[in-house]
């Protein structure tokens, strides 16, 4: 896995939500993954 944090904005809510581990439903997550600039390719 290569993750790339660039430029380093504040980051701590993606990983915090990552931790909990709770599920999400697709439209949630892809919103969350928009919000925290994330693109799985």
């Amino acid at each position: 896995m290569l993750l790339m944090l660039a430029p380093g904005g504040p980051r701590e809510d993606y990983f915090e939500a990552l931790a909990r581990g709770e599920a999400m439903a697709e439209e949630e997550r892809t919103e969350f993954m928009l919000r925290h600039d994330t693109y799985w390719v």
